[in-house]
């Protein structure tokens, strides 16, 4: 096991707040994007976690930053359309007075004679030696560059000259290079704004993804601790940062920002001296970004660290009767487990959704364990079958293990089986 993993590992034991953290979905931990809004979305996972003190949507300064986004979004896209309208009758204006002759008679030509100008570029193409000779012809014969240009290079040079700027050129000027870089500008802040717009409307603010162990300085206090033993690093893409209390646009940047999370809290607005509303995008160590993206999610891999540092000896995926795959088995004494993970999304899903895929998901093993208890391997064993979810919530849990335990039937797995949090099992080591 690498030293990362054995970093990551010691903390998840030891940390409510790192366990509730890594037990999210993946979709929920890592900023998930998706695409397309019918039956089959495309939805990607990205290594990058959105470290933020906006709080949430019910939060005033969140509520304070959209608006001002949106609203200055509106400015933007209005002064960026006035620009372009400035440039397009220059634009063709100076088209017309320079090309548009010599493209109806080009067109005039090709309209009449198709197959014999499409000879013609053929053969221009294929000869190499007087290809430029024969372009320059053409370009003359049709009146788009003066008969006094001779060669590709003082074609270059003739329109390197009409592109300096001057007073009496019509279309480079002191007011259009001045009218070019203000859209310019205008289109970096329309960029800036939408991946503004993109942070703090992501998917997850992990601050805000709290659970009753869990507020707000533990989870800044975790995330310096995944810094430090570089478990998270800082991320190649933007941070942004904007003064709430002062006026809009008064303090707000994007900037790259490589900075311990813990340190977060120090950042001020040097205006007012407050606290700034920042979005700092951090990214897992790449030993811990496979385990998350993993098809079995984190809870799986984190099943199998606990044993190995219990001593118990495990099989993963293991196959039977072609059509079932157990996640883990091992064993423990006279008893042998057999185990399934499920990751459940847990944020805007309600008690009796997770509920009921956890009921549909138990009763699933069961059946699975009734087909395979005959299998030599577990003759004279206690089956056990478990169901290891990453729901913390323990009203979740004990209404789905209530349920099976009322359940009035003859199938002892109903009883000894067990729904449980990866924290709750108990290996005597």
């Amino acid at each position: 096991m690498s030293i990362i993993k054995n970093k990551f590992y010691h903390l998840f034991w030891n940390n409510p707040s790192c366990q509730n953290l890594f037990l999210l979905s993946k979709e929920e931990l890592l900023e998930t994007k998706t695409f397309g809004e019918d039956k089959a979305p495309f939805t990607f996972s990205t290594n990058r976690i959105i470290v933020s003190n906006a709080q949430d949507n019910q939060n005033e300064f969140f509520d304070t930053i959209k608006t001002r986004s949106e609203i200055y979004n509106v400015e933007i896209d209005s002064l960026l359309n006035e620009k372009i309208e400035y440039f397009k009758p220059l634009i063709e204006q100076f088209f017309d007075s320079k090309f548009k002759k010599s493209i109806e008679r080009l067109m005039l030509d090709i309209e009449k004679k198709p197959l014999k100008f499409l000879s013609f570029i053929l053969k221009v193409a294929a000869d190499e030696e007087n290809r430029e000779v024969k372009t320059i012809e053409f370009l003359q014969k049709y009146g788009f560059i003066g008969k006094n240009l001779n060669s590709f290079k003082e074609i270059e040079t003739s329109i390197g000259q009409s592109l300096i700027p001057s007073k009496n050129n019509e279309l480079i000027n002191e007011n259009t290079i001045n009218t070019f870089f203000e859209g310019v500008k205008f289109v970096k802040e329309l960029y800036v704004n939408h991946s503004y717009k993109n942070l703090y409307n992501t998917n997850q603010i992990l601050i805000n993804t709290l659970n009753s162990e869990d507020n707000f300085q533990s989870r800044i206090k975790l995330f310096g601790e995944l810094y430090d033993s570089k478990i998270i690093a800082p991320s190649k893409d933007d941070a942004f940062i904007e003064c709430s209390h002062c006026d809009p646009l008064t303090y707000r940047g994007v900037f790259q920002l490589r900075l311990n999370p813990k340190k977060l809290k120090d950042l001020k607005c040097p205006v007012c001296s407050n606290e700034l509303t920042y979005f700092v995008p951090y990214k897992l160590h790449e030993d811990i970004y496979k385990i998350v993206k993993n098809h079995d999610g984190l809870i799986l891999d984190a099943l199998q660290n606990k044993l190995f540092l219990n001593g118990i000896k495990y099989e993963i995926n293991k196959k039977f009767l072609n059509d079932i795959e157990v996640d883990c088995i091992f064993r423990d004494g006279n008893r042998i487990f057999i185990v399934e993970t499920k990751m459940y999304k847990q944020n805007n899903t309600t008690e009796n959704k997770l509920i009921s895929k956890i009921k549909e998901h138990f009763s699933k093993l069961i059946k699975d364990v009734e087909r395979i208890e005959k299998n030599e391997e577990f003759l004279g064993l206690e089956i056990v079958p478990f169901l290891i979810t990453n729901i913390n919530n323990q009203n979740i849990l004990r209404a789905s293990q209530q349920y099976f335990n009322s359940i009035i039937t003859e199938n002892k797995y109903y009883d000894n089986g067990n729904i449980i949090n990866l924290n709750l099992l108990k290996i005597k080591s």
